[in-house]
């Protein structure tokens, strides 16, 4: 199996994955995992991981539909599609959501901090290397 194959799988993995998750579908109970209620500070981090995550994910198709890139992410592999980046974006977004939920309130502060920390440095490595986000 080639890498694009084995990206186009966990990419296939991801979806079913996050397919489970949606509400109506019912078909994994994650309510059961949950601890604490959100607080305020868990939405305005879960906003702000978003909004990181968007621009994180409109580099990723500046990269994606530019050849002197490549995508170091090995989920979507060096040259990924644009519908790839878009489900691979939604799908860690729905992820960060549920996994937030069921983590203890003691421990989101360095959930969040980790997280949002993390998407500033991918957006300025990014930007460092000249990538520009392009309407």
């Amino acid at each position: 199996m080639n890498n694009q194959n084995l990206h186009r799988g966990i990419l296939v993995l991801l979806i079913v994955f996050v397919a489970f998750l949606i509400k109506p579908a019912k078909a994994i109970d994650l309510e059961q995992y949950y601890k604490e209620d959100l607080t305020q500070v868990d939405k305005a981090n879960i906003v702000l991981f978003n909004v990181l995550q968007g621009i994180d994910m409109l580099q990723t198709l500046e990269i994606a539909n530019n050849d002197a890139y490549y995508e170091k992410n090995p989920i979507l592999g060096k040259h990924p599609s644009e519908t790839a980046v878009v489900t691979y974006f939604i799908a860690r977004g729905f992820a960060h959501y549920h996994a937030t939920k069921m983590i203890p309130l003691k421990y989101r502060n360095i959930w969040h901090t980790y997280n949002v920390v993390y998407n500033y440095d991918v957006i300025r490595d990014n930007h460092n290397l000249g990538i520009r986000i392009n309407f």
